[in-house]
């Protein structure tokens, strides 16, 4: 067994060679944003990528189409698993530039998932080709954007078997993360009325329902729930003021620390369309999407991280990555100061703002994650943060992730009690919990035809997949 020094020092010098491919895969991804659960070129990109390197792959895992397991076996040891996220976000197509500049595309990566797929999918390689005792996979985990895809895989029983779970995100900080994240649901719940002409009243209007609905929501989570956020979009609504409109489309996410918050939020927004729907004699149905708990901390994988990530130092951006990020997030957030994280720190306190859906896997399997930082002026899920994909200096922090996650891979072969701590603290941590599976809606339409969940076209009811 080659000791911590030797064993990181070799999974770097097996990383450095994979650079220049690196970043051409981080290009290449920018370049073809697919929505989720449509994800065939960036599956089958990094599929090829892996089988050049010896990893054995299987496609479709689990029955979903764009998902995969990459499998490299060294004997006997641990098996650790290298999370992939690799589909964009509808509507955020942008040029590289500082201002708002479509691309024509229906996606862009205002959310980094160019980068995670490749930067993820290096680490794997790197730390395989040491050929230490153990098995090192790739998971390819389509649908992150819409909390489906992980939690699809964690039912199909794609994760069992792996001993710990290694990924990275861009954030706003540098470091690894070990603090919870949010718990979530997302649904979608349609209104049926009857069509007319919009100059006489009609006595069924689908969006007046759904405007309903909206009030009621907003007046029971206030009454009610007061520390769930939730959020809605309106995805139809009518076609022109003159029809009065048939069909409305209520699409919302609740978050919190909390699942069991979260699920009683869920309860109470359903009573409400449910109630708004036969208050103006509309139809009314419930379309689940998914629910998963918020990532559960891991400090034993966290340290390892965090000592790999100080081995390597945070990003090093150049001048003009540095002028570029500052005209960015002065276009993005006008007025507000440039701030950019180039420290680095363990994240071991607070919780973090967003929801993931490898958080449900965090809950069954120790999973340990890295962070890197862009401008807090950039938001995330926005058209300057598609931008600062596509450029250098976004680059910067995805492969001081990468080389991290492969020191540690490695790391974790080659020191089997890590893994045996970070089991022992997953078991502490989840000790006299009943921890019940989630559900999962939208099994035949991810699986089947993802175009019309993304037109709003889609009809799924039951049965939640379980």
């Amino acid at each position: 067994m080659m000791n911590t020094a030797k064993t990181r020092a070799a999974a770097r010098a097996a990383w450095q060679p994979l650079k220049p491919e690196l970043l051409a895969a981080f290009d290449r991804f920018w370049r073809m944003p697919e929505l989720a659960g449509m994800e065939t070129r960036s599956a089958e990109a990094l599929c090829g990528w892996l089988e050049q390197h010896c990893f054995a792959v299987t496609r479709g895992a689990g029955g979903i189409p764009t998902a995969f397991v990459a499998r490299k076996d060294s004997g006997t040891g641990p098996r650790i698993a290298i999370l992939a996220e690799y589909d964009a976000l509808p509507g955020l197509g942008n040029e590289v530039s500082c201002g708002r500049a479509p691309t024509g595309q229906p996606a862009g990566h205002g959310c980094g998932h160019n980068h995670i797929g490749p930067a993820n999918t290096a680490a794997a390689i790197a730390a395989a080709s040491l050929g230490l005792p153990g098995e090192i996979a790739v998971i390819g985990c389509p649908a992150e954007e819409i909390l489906w895809g992980k939690v699809a895989l964690l039912k199909q029983g794609v994760f069992d078997g792996f001993d710990a779970i290694l990924t990275s995100h861009g954030d706003y900080q540098n470091g690894a993360a070990s603090r919870p994240c949010q718990a979530m649901v997302t649904t979608e719940y349609v209104f049926l009325g009857q069509a007319g002409h919009g100059g006489k009243a009609g006595p069924r209007n689908a969006l007046s329902a759904a405007e309903a609905a909206v009030r009621a929501i907003g007046a029971a989570m206030a009454q009610s729930c007061p520390g769930v956020s939730v959020k809605h979009v309106l995805r139809i609504a009518g076609i022109m003021p003159s029809i009065t409109p048939d069909e409305a489309r209520l699409w919302i996410t609740c978050r919190n620390v909390e699942l069991d918050e979260v699920r009683r939020a869920h309860g109470l927004i359903t009573d409400a369309c449910r109630a708004a729907a036969a208050e103006t004699n509309c139809g009314f149905r419930e379309q689940f999407i998914s629910e998963c708990r918020g990532y559960l901390a891991n400090d034993a994988l966290a340290d390892v991280l965090q000592d790999c990530l100080v081995k390597i130092g945070p990003p090093q951006w150049t001048v003009d990555e540095i002028t570029f990020m500052r005209d960015l997030s002065a276009a993005a957030s006008p007025g507000e100061a440039f701030t950019l994280d180039r420290s680095l720190k363990l994240y071991n306190e607070d919780a973090d703002y967003y929801g993931q859906d490898d958080g449900e896997v965090s809950w069954r399997i120790p999973l340990g994650r890295v962070n890197w930082a862009y401008p807090e002026q950039v938001p995330i899920h926005h058209w300057a943060w598609t931008a600062l994909s596509g450029h250098s200096a976004g680059h910067r922090g995805a492969l001081m992730a990468s080389e991290a996650l492969a020191m540690a891979a490695a790391q974790l072969l080659a020191d089997p009690s890590i893994i045996v701590a970070a089991k022992a603290e997953l078991a502490s941590r989840t000790r006299h919990m009943n921890i019940d599976m989630p559900r999962l809606g939208a099994w035949n339409t991810m699986t089947k035809a993802p175009a019309s969940f993304w037109d709003a076209s889609w009809t799924e009811v039951t049965p939640l997949h379980n």
